[in-house]
């Protein structure tokens, strides 16, 4: 095979690339059949840098141990099959005439908080016949339907025959419940759940003690009842998921947004400054809050969701990545310092008693998304990505309470947790020879983000035109090509270019577009990082495929 110019190399097949500095994105933003989750920018045409903004959901488990798309679905069958597979000594949901539901096995009963955890796992998974029968089951025996004249609440205990404990609710239930819908109305375009969304949304303010999140303070409460509605739980502050509140509810739009703010400082002001640990229930200042029991003021079960809540954030939204980066450095030293030993300790980290579970290696991996680009956090944060994913499946009477909560960090942490949204007006745009900085040697068609519009593309080739001396070009890195899997992903991110999908052992080149060689080597797995300084628009070729990326 003879030499062939920089430029066309670039033509052979090039990938589409993300021009950070002028905001366009390019990529896959829709399901199999359809359902959005691309990119999105604020009124008045600013983004920040999480995937709400970029649609980009790449998993660490791919950028820093070099998993592939092949293992990740394993992985996420082992979890649907194991918890939700039927099995008498892994399954948590079970079904019966009204519908489904999940059961706390060691508690023998059913609670809001696992109905709604099922449901956003139903939603972000696309099994859409388990979501549907466990929101029937949950609307039928645990839901105070405002048309009825009831709360808009759930009840937080039931019993399997569908018979109420306690007709007090729990905010996490309401506020998981909440979303699942919205994202569920959004994915599988279903007017149904977005009606009921927007009913429990409204019944959350209701301009007095009785609101599920506090008039005065907009965080969400313990209870909205008289005595437990002046303090709250630092688990039940997730403000991804109010952020959203704020832009897709039909009814208090002005609160919402005042919550999101309130929501962020308290998860931050509720994290130790010594330790990172949140306590389970907590003052509005963050604080420890005495009830019921010594639990209360200490790390014990329901603060592990703590680093999970802001970890989603950062890599959801990205607008408050200083403050969520300190508390995350924080709480990965804590439990490195530990030794992974204990899973309950007193507020400021002394007293460490338990084991730690597989739900806190799932929720404090999360919050390692906070942390991707601190360099001297890269060996920390990998030990602590390997943990969550070697975890495996509970078996027994405590596989409910950890067990899903580490499902749903896995999903966060594979890159399946995603902002399901109203599909977009598309625009029509053409292009001849290239867009955004790459060539295509072939027509080619796709979608394109570019000045707060979604664009479908379609790219004419031209020919080449003649390019710069390439004497330079190792000819090794494109002669002999190999036949490569279609799915092969270059991706530039900090100091490093990834090459994703491509055969152990592959040759491939780092060049600038003037043809001098930055690195030439061959792939040492499937997920190959190649550390690079270099800023810039750079030329990968990897086989005879050709990619230009942006660093």
């Amino acid at each position: 095979m003879k030499n062939l110019s920089v430029l066309s190399v670039a033509f052979l097949c090039a990938s589409m690339a993300t021009a950070a500095e002028n905001s366009i994105y390019t990529g896959t933003f829709f399901d199999d059949s359809g359902a959005y989750f691309g990119p999105d920018c604020e009124k008045d045409g600013s983004q920040s840098t999480g995937a709400y903004y970029t649609g980009d959901y790449t998993s660490p488990f791919k950028t820093f141990l070099g998993k592939t798309d092949e293992d990740i679905q394993n992985k996420l069958d082992e979890l649907w099959n194991h918890y939700f597979g039927g099995q008498n000594d892994k399954t948590v949901y079970y079904e019966d005439n009204d519908g489904g539901y999940i059961v706390d096995i060691n508690n023998n009963d059913i609670r809001s908080e696992g109905m709604s955890y099922g449901m956003m796992i139903a939603v972000q998974t696309n099994h859409k016949e388990q979501f549907g029968k466990l929101w029937n089951w949950a609307k039928k025996h645990m839901w105070s339907n405002p048309a009825t004249g009831g709360s808009g609440y759930f009840a937080w205990q039931a019993n399997r025959d569908g018979s109420v404990r306690d007709w007090g609710n729990a905010p996490d239930g309401e506020i998981y419940f909440m979303m699942a819908l919205l994202f569920a109305a959004n994915r599988w375009d279903d007017a149904n759940y977005m009606k009921d969304a927007q009913s429990i949304l409204k019944a959350c303010w209701k301009g007095n003690g009785q609101s599920l999140y506090s008039e005065q303070s907009f965080i969400a409460t313990f209870q909205p009842s008289d005595g437990n509605n002046t303090w709250g739980d630092a688990s039940y502050s997730l403000p991804a998921f109010v952020d959203l509140f704020s832009r897709w509810s039909d009814t208090n739009t002005d609160k919402w947004k005042k919550a999101t703010k309130a929501t962020r400082d308290h998860i931050y002001n509720s994290a130790n400054p010594q330790s990172g640990l949140c306590s389970d229930y907590s003052n509005f200042d963050g604080t420890p809050h005495y009830a019921f029991s010594d639990n209360s003021t200490k790390y014990a079960f329901d603060a592990i969701r703590c680093p999970m809540n802001y970890g989603m954030d950062s890599y959801l939204f990205g607008v408050d990545m200083e403050r969520q980066t300190k508390i995350a450095k924080v709480i990965t030293d804590f439990f490195e310092k530990d030794g992974y030993r204990h899973g309950h300790f007193n507020w400021d980290g002394t007293n460490g008693y338990g084991d730690f579970t597989i739900g806190q290696a799932g929720a404090n991996a999360v919050a390692t998304y906070a942390l991707l680009e601190e360099e001297g956090y890269k060996d920390l944060v990998k030990k602590v990505l390997q943990k969550a994913w070697d975890s495996k499946p509970i078996v027994g009477s405590q596989r409910y309470y950890d067990g899903l909560v580490h499902y749903l960090a896995m999903l966060h942490l594979t890159g399946n947790f995603k902002i399901w949204k109203k599909k977009p007006e598309i625009e029509k745009k053409t292009a001849e020879g290239e867009y955004n900085g790459v060539s295509y040697e072939n027509d080619t068609t796709f979608h394109a983000f570019e000045s707060c519009k979604l664009y479908e593309v379609a790219v004419t080739a031209k020919k080449a035109a003649p390019g710069p001396d390439t004497s330079l070009v190792d000819p090794d890195a494109i002669a002999n090509a190999l036949n490569f899997n279609t799915d092969i992903k270059i991706r530039a991110h900090a100091n490093s270019i990834f090459i994703e999908n491509a055969p152990a052992g592959s040759r491939f080149t780092v060049s600038d577009l003037n043809g001098r060689v930055l690195v030439k080597s061959r792939t040492q797995s499937a997920m190959h990082e190649v550390r690079i300084e270099n800023r810039g628009m750079l030329l990968v070729i990897v086989g005879n495929r050709a990619y230009k990326v942006v660093k």
